[in-house]
């Protein structure tokens, strides 16, 4: 009798549990998508109908974080962190994907999509939606191929390559312009190393005026550069540069540098995509041939030069910030130095209130190439070559407010064009 008495009450505690689950069921998802590098929002919309988007992340009972990173195929790595709030608070999540170099965008967005569902899966098991689910899977012939992860299975041993070539064209009467530019390039990137290679000349004319007032001048700059980098440890790296340059306006016959450089990051380099705050140290010889004498008295020299620099960036869900501080100089003589400042920031304030600000200043003390002799009216309004200056800035703000309806899930893509732009002057 007694056992009959326990089994009784074990099963009135089991339904009264599940009674409770099932009426502490959320009706519908509130989803709050925060792109931190491009998304297709329409075509999400589309393809994953049964969810509320929100315009407020307060609104939210689920936050999705997307960010996204250059992999060594010139590709994209993109995360997207699931964030339950609410009665889901306490689930969160983490997809990834890949984008390859060569994937178009209706290959990324699809892909997106599906990691997307994918993450939402646990949230929707606890609403009452979950009863309409229908779960499914591919079949093994149709399956992806997963991408190569070692050298045995990729035939190019990781190694990408990219030739490009490019022209502008522009004018009228009393102006024109012309630009030619073409480059090779080649990196690989694995774990323990990363190399590229690039090789990239420019040719660009200008011509002011007609007739006896046409004045022309012709700008070219070639240029090769190399970047390679070990990884020592998950926070510790070092390589260097080599480069070499030729440039009209910057009064290069020849240049040539080789940087060594050791970089350490605070936090881990797999935790890059959320933050990131590394300090790197450069030295190394730079050897200058002018083309014309500069106001140093210099038609050639060879001078040493270190630089320290501190780069931070966080991506979070109340937006995301980065900036960077830089300080360098000449051995040869300390005054010859620069400091630089630069950093962005795009923060949510307050419900619906964000506010970017965007800005460089560099205090330069270190111009040893500049030209010898009086600056003309053509130089200074043409900008045609550098011109001496203690000093070099940008800054640029913006304020957006976002009020109205909180959930609109309509996509109508009536009058846009297809997609297509054009540009009116």
């Amino acid at each position: 009798m007694k056992t009959i008495f326990h089994l009784l009450l074990a099963l009135l505690c089991v339904s009264t549990s599940f009674a409770q689950t099932t009426a502490d069921k959320v009706e519908n998802l509130r989803v709050f998508i925060d792109c931190q590098t491009y998304c297709d929002r329409d075509y999400i919309r589309r393809e994953i109908p049964f969810v509320d988007y929100v315009n407020d992340r307060f609104q939210a009972n689920v936050y999705i974080l997307i960010t996204a990173q250059t992999t060594g195929s010139g590709g994209r790595e993109y995360k997207l962190q699931f964030e339950g709030r609410e009665a889901f608070s306490g689930m969160n999540d983490v997809k990834a994907y890949i984008r390859e170099a060569t994937a178009t965008d209706d290959e990324d967005r699809k892909e997106a999509v599906e990691k997307i569902r994918l993450g939402l899966i646990p949230y929707i098991l606890k609403t009452e939606k979950a009863k309409d689910m229908v779960i499914s899977f591919k079949d093994a012939d149709s399956q992806a191929t997963e991408i190569a992860t070692t050298p045995e299975e990729d035939p190019w041993n990781f190694w990408v390559f990219n030739l490009n070539m490019n022209g502008y064209f522009s004018g009228d009467r009393n102006y024109s312009n012309s630009s030619l530019s073409g480059g090779v390039s080649a990196g690989r990137v694995t774990e323990k190393l990363k190399t590229s290679f690039s090789l990239h000349a420019n040719k660009n004319k200008n011509r002011f005026g007609e007739g006896d007032e046409e004045f022309t001048y012709t700008n070219e700059r070639y240029g090769f550069s190399n970047t390679t980098v070990w990884s020592l440890t998950s926070h510790l790296s070092a390589g260097g540069y080599v480069s070499a340059q030729k440039s009209d306006y910057s009064n290069y016959d020849l240049s040539l540098a080789v940087t060594p450089a050791v970089e350490y990051n605070f936090v881990p380099y797999s935790e890059s995509n959320n933050r990131y705050i590394g300090l790197m140290y450069r030295v190394g010889p730079q050897y200058f041939n002018y083309i014309e004498e500069t106001i140093f008295s210099q038609t050639e020299e060879l001078r040493f030069q270190e630089s320290l620099s501190l780069d931070v960036s966080f991506n979070q869900k109340w937006g995301r910030v980065s900036g960077s501080t830089s300080f360098s100089h000449y051995f040869h003589d300390f005054s010859k130095k620069r400091l630089s400042f630069s950093g962005y920031g795009e923060v949510r304030l307050v419900k619906g209130l964000t506010l970017n600000v965007g800005g460089y200043y560099a205090i330069q003390r270190d111009q040893l190439n500049i030209i010898k002799g009086a600056v003309s009216d053509q130089d200074l309004l043409t900008r045609r070559r550098q011109l001496d200056s203690n000093y070099d800035f940008y800054f640029n703000f913006g304020v957006r407010y976002r009020f109205g309806s909180l959930f609109n899930n309509v996509v109508n893509p009536r009058f846009d064009g297809g997609g297509g732009m054009m540009f009116y002057n």
